[in-house]
């Protein structure tokens, strides 16, 4: 026998999983043609957002392995988008932050994405778009930001 009320709640996740990924996908296509792929702009957008980090730090927080991840800030340092010091805390340690190229692209990016997704929400009635942001909020309240996997707190 199976228990409806868990059947129901799959497909809600499913669908609201579903959706949210296709949102996002649409988002990340409001963007300039030259732009860097998906991983590069998150991982210089993480820089943006924390300042001078560490390789490991920053594979972490992006859920990457550390050779993805350095392979992309290479390619990032190699474009100008970002410069690496040395830790303070650890000679031997390097530290990976973002120049004002690589900010300046990062906000550009937001602009654009903002704007297509701003588009978007004009053609919601205000009822709409009150709902969707109470909505918003309460299932991101839901998730750790500290912990990956997005458990409830």
């Amino acid at each position: 026998m199976t228990d409806t009320g868990t059947d129901s709640r799959m497909v809600v996740a499913t669908e609201v999983h579903l959706t949210l990924a296709r949102l996002s996908r649409q988002l990340r296509r409001a963007r300039r043609p030259t732009e860097l792929a998906v991983g590069a702009i998150s991982a210089l957008d993480a820089l943006v957002r924390l300042g001078p980090t560490r390789l490991g730090d920053l594979a972490a927080r992006e859920q990457v392995a550390a050779p993805t991840m350095s392979r992309i800030v290479a390619m990032l340092e190699t474009e100008g988008y970002v410069e690496r010091s040395p830790d303070p805390q650890d000679g031997r340690a390097r530290l990976f932050g973002a120049t004002e190229q690589g900010e300046l692209l990062i906000t550009g990016v937001v602009s654009e994405r903002t704007r297509a997704l701003a588009d978007r929400l004009d053609r919601l009635s205000p009822s709409q778009r009150d709902g969707l942001i109470e909505g918003l909020r309460a299932l991101e309240s839901t998730f750790s930001w500290d912990d990956p996997a997005g458990a409830s707190r």
